[in-house]
């Protein structure tokens, strides 16, 4: 979401750019309401957050004003926020969403930590379609947006083990498939695998449980035009040790076991897979900026607006995952805990460790 947000940031002061242009020495030209929102629905969460801004102009430096809460946030009495539901094209359900100050944001051009969010509790249903509505109260006029919403789906290979050892005769690392079924109305996705680990402090006698994750996927992995089945095979299973040895630091003091998920000895590797429906690809790949040496870019939205004063979008994804094994039989364990790339950051045997049982 920090790709999304400076996004934003660029809109806005594109926006407080376009709107200070005039022929006359004064740049500041009359306000213009211009409503800029972004949601990412999931039939699998409980709650669904929208991030409303209204565009402003100034005189100051824009970075700095764009931290002023009043200058990008509405009132919540000037707007009503409404989510909707769409079977077939007929309305069958809708509720006005409440706001919320309670998910902090992280550091950036506009206020924090407290933010304002829009949101919904409402049940998703994956055949329908959700149009999301922005109407201002003083003069009644609306925007919207609307999206169909990525199916559920699952991941066929790896299943529930994994050899990271996985090598050609003279030892270099071979890549692996990773197989998944289609989503319903996914465009493109994305594959992390996070490894779970857990820090002993032999000293004080310190428990923490750890993670590190890494992305998969170098870049857009679009869904299958020809099949129900999705393979990426780029990621050479072998070379996670590496990821290990770059994201960790040996620690005095400190022993390191790999961690059992939802207590399943040896399960520390969690497969995840995102999947993207077309409208978050649009915006995405729009946003991202540009390697070319022609700089012209088109903003894009599907935010639908009678005076085209609403920019941004509302998108939908959906995540699968796996739990994965470290499989002894493969030797694994051992090249974590005396490899070369690994064996000086502190790893023991999980057999060694205090949450070992016998099963």
């Amino acid at each position: 979401m920090k790709r999304i947000t400076a996004a934003f940031a660029s809109l806005l002061l594109a926006l407080i750019v376009l709107s200070g242009c005039h022929d006359k020495p004064n740049l500041i030209a009359d306000y213009k309401d211009v409503t800029i929102s972004y949601g990412v629905l999931n039939i699998n969460d409980d709650i669904h957050y929208f991030k409303i801004y209204k565009g402003f102009v100034t005189e100051e430096n824009a970075l700095v004003e764009a931290g002023n809460w009043d200058n990008v946030y509405y009132p919540v009495d000037s707007i009503e926020v409404r989510l909707e539901e769409y079977m077939n094209g007929v309305c069958t359900h809708g509720e006005i969403l409440d706001t919320t100050t309670m998910v902090s944001k992280e550091d950036g051009f506009f206020p924090s930590p407290k933010q304002l969010l829009y949101y919904s509790e409402m049940k998703l249903k994956p055949e329908a379609t959700y149009r999301l509505v922005i109407r201002r109260v003083n003069t009644g006029e609306e925007v919207y947006a609307e999206t169909v919403m990525v199916g559920d789906f699952s991941i066929r290979i790896p299943m529930n083990s994994w050899n990271f050892n996985l090598a050609d005769q003279d030892n270099n690392p071979i890549t692996a498939p990773i197989r998944f079924y289609q989503a319903n109305n996914a465009s493109a996705y994305d594959i992390y695998l996070t490894f779970y680990y857990i820090e002993v402090d032999t000293v004080n006698n310190f428990v923490e449980h750890k993670s590190i994750t890494e992305r998969l996927t170098s870049g857009v992995l679009y869904a299958s035009a020809s099949s129900n089945e999705n393979v990426y095979q780029s990621f050479a299973p072998k070379t996670f040790f590496s990821f290990i040895a770059q994201s960790l630091q040996p620690k005095a003091g400190v022993v390191r076991y790999i961690d059992a998920i939802d207590g399943r000895q040896y399960y520390c590797f969690k497969m995840q897979i995102w999947a993207v429906n077309d409208e978050y690809v649009k915006y995405v790949d729009a946003s991202t900026p540009n390697q070319s040496i022609v700089q012209d870019r088109v903003l894009y939205t599907n935010f639908v607006s009678a005076n085209q004063n609403a920019y941004g979008f509302l998108a939908s994804r959906n995540c699968c995952t796996r739990n994965l094994m470290m499989s002894s039989l493969d030797h694994n364990e051992d090249t974590l805990v005396k490899g070369s790339l690994t064996g000086h950051l502190g790893f023991d045997y999980y057999r060694n460790s205090p949450f070992f049982h016998e099963e």
